[in-house]
Formats: structure tokens, C-alpha cells, sequence
């Protein structure tokens, strides 16, 4: 898998919306709107549940469904929904920003990252917190690194320690735009 990045302005409405809430990072604009309208002509339990439960919290989801209230940017970034909002102009700009910047990840650590965090949103709990620790810890530490991907362990071993560190600090540094 690869992550994906929601660039959001202006109406992101039923599908829309959920489409903003599943992907790994979102980038909104401070006006637009988002929600589910069309639980007001629907019902409440249209949509994607267990999505919105888990990315909303359930006081904000049943506010939502049970209202067909749309949001703001500003007002989900108070609540911590998205990744980010910034003002309307200035949303495709970052969001290529944040882009780049992920693109400077291990393609295997991404794929890795993301099926762990798929597996913990499916778990209640605690439960299998042990197991998915060895787990991932395992896979993180036999990734597969391409060449233009930054790979610590090896630097440090032809580096040093505090070479590796500064090394790695370069290759991940993505101006603000």
C-alpha cells in the first residue's frame, strides 16, 4: 500500500467525507464543510459506522448522524479530526508538501506501518498488544531498503553514530513551503 494524502477544499460531503477520514494524512481547508447530509433524508446509520466511530470518536459521530450537521476545517482541526488545516489557498501546497515528505519514507515501513495500524483499529483494547509488539518490531527491524531510501542502521555502521543522525536529519528535512 501507499499513503495516501486528502487534499480537501470547498464541500467534502458523504462519500467525500469518509474518503478525507480513511486517508493516512488530510490537509483541509479551513472553510470547507464536511459531514453526511444526506442522513437527514437517510436515517443515521448511512455511511461507514465503524469509520466514523473510530476516526471521530462516538460523541462527535452520533452528533453528526443524528443532525446531518456539517463542519467546518476549523472546527474538526479543533477536535484533532485531520491532520491539519490551513487556510483555503494554501491547501494544494501543502499537501504536496506533506507528500514529499512521506515520500522520503521506506516504501516497506510504510506498508508495514500501515497494516499495523489497520490491525490495532481492529482490536479492542489491549488485546494483542504483546503479540503485535514482537510482531512489528521484527519487520521493522528486517526492512528491505531501496537505494534512495535512508537506511540508519547501515549508515551508522559506515558512519558512526552521530554522522548517521545528522545524515538522517538531512535526508528527512522538507522545507516549509
Amino acid at each position: 500500500p501507499k499513503a495516501t494524502i486528502a487534499q480537501v477544499e470547498g464541500l467534502a460531503l458523504g462519500g467525500g467525507f469518509e474518503i478525507a477520514l480513511m486517508a493516512d494524512i488530510a490537509v483541509v481547508g479551513q472553510n470547507a464543510r464536511l459531514g453526511m447530509p444526506a442522513t437527514r433524508f437517510l436515517g443515521p446509520a448511512l455511511g461507514s459506522l465503524h469509520l466514523f466511530f473510530h476516526r471521530l470518536g462516538p460523541v462527535l459521530a452520533k452528533r453528526m448522524l443524528l443532525t446531518g450537521d456539517l463542519l467546518t476545517g476549523t472546527e474538526l482541526a479543533e477536535r484533532g479530526i485531520f491532520t491539519e488545516t490551513v487556510p483555503d489557498t494554501d491547501v494544494p501546497t501543502r499537501a504536496e508538501w506533506w507528500a514529499r515528505k512521506v515520500s522520503r519514507m521506506p516504501a516497506d515501513g510504510i506498508v508495514i506501518a500501515k497494516e499495523a495500524f489497520r490491525l490495532v483499529e481492529q482490536l479492542q483494547g489491549y488485546q494483542g498488544e504483546e503479540v503485535l509488539s514482537y510482531l512489528f518490531h521484527a519487520y521493522g527491524t528486517n526492512l528491505s531498503f531501496e537505494d534512495n531510501e535512508y537506511n540508519f542502521v547501515k549508515t551508522r555502521a559506515q558512519h558512526g553514530v552521530k554522522r548517521a543522525f545528522e545524515l538522517r536529519d538531512e535526508h528527512f528535512e522538507i522545507p516549509e513551503p
